[in-house]
């Protein structure tokens, strides 16, 4: 699934396209409340850190149905959540940002994962593909980091949570925020190499160096997926995130 920065990332270009797109007034509503945008974009993964279940936090079971929002599935099971005009600034715009982050994983599921993954069975068995699949969120985990701002870690830091989530305390999405603040930090290790060289049996550091190795990344990613067919599907994420937040937010004159 996309990492926490890859959704920082995807957050990011949000802004900036429907700033540069005529969404003026929904860009002007995510910067007012920027720092909730932010924690929004990466809470639905606080079941990494928590006791609650992933299908609690993501409202889809895996494998998803296909025509399956897991947002519309958060709206029917809390219906609060889909009157963004009873809440206030902050809430509302961390929720836009918590479907948005539900719509990523659902096209990474479904354009990423099930066809160039589960389904290929020219990249090996199981256990290979799920390697390449690693290698590729670290790679492109690597990437969206490298982009984000400097400020990028006291935006989420200056995010204060008050009752957002009526499945999940406030004191679990600060322990979130501040483990990936800590990352965040400059100079601090990604956690996403140490989890991933894990699974790949290298130390982080050998992980590390060879995302950087042009002939392992070659061998190992670039010679066996579509690269730049991959990241076209998710750059879609970001006019479609667009369009799902516009009609939340803006919807019957909100």
């Amino acid at each position: 699934m996309p990492t926490p920065f890859m959704h920082l990332h995807i957050a990011e270009q949000i802004r900036r396209e429907a700033a540069a797109n005529g969404h003026g007034r929904l860009a002007d509503t995510i910067s007012a409340e920027w720092s909730a945008f932010y924690l929004g974009s990466v809470a639905p993964d606080i079941n990494a850190i928590s006791e609650l279940p992933r299908p609690t936090t993501h409202f889809y079971d895996l494998p998803p149905l296909p025509a399956a929002d897991a947002y519309r599935q958060l709206w029917a099971q809390f219906p609060q959540l889909a009157q963004p005009r009873q809440m206030a600034a902050g809430q509302r715009v961390f929720v836009a940002a918590y479907c948005a982050h539900l719509l990523y994983d659902l096209i990474w599921l479904r354009q990423i994962a099930w066809p160039y993954f589960f389904y290929a069975e020219h990249l090996g068995p199981p256990k290979q593909r799920r390697l390449i699949h690693f290698i590729l969120l670290t790679y492109l985990d690597s990437l969206a980091r490298a982009e984000l701002p400097n400020t990028a870690v006291t935006t989420l830091a200056h995010a204060q949570p008050d009752h957002w989530l009526p499945f999940a305390a406030d004191d679990i999405l600060i322990q979130w925020r501040r483990l990936l603040t800590d990352q965040l930090a400059p100079g601090a290790p990604s956690q996403t190499v140490e989890i991933y060289a894990g699974r790949l049996g290298l130390s982080s550091a050998e992980f590390a160096a060879a995302l950087h190795d042009p002939v392992w990344m070659a061998e190992h990613l670039f010679g066996k997926l579509p690269m730049a067919e991959i990241q076209a599907i998710l750059q879609t994420a970001v006019p479609q995130s667009i369009a799902l937040i516009d009609d939340y937010l803006f919807e019957d004159g909100n």
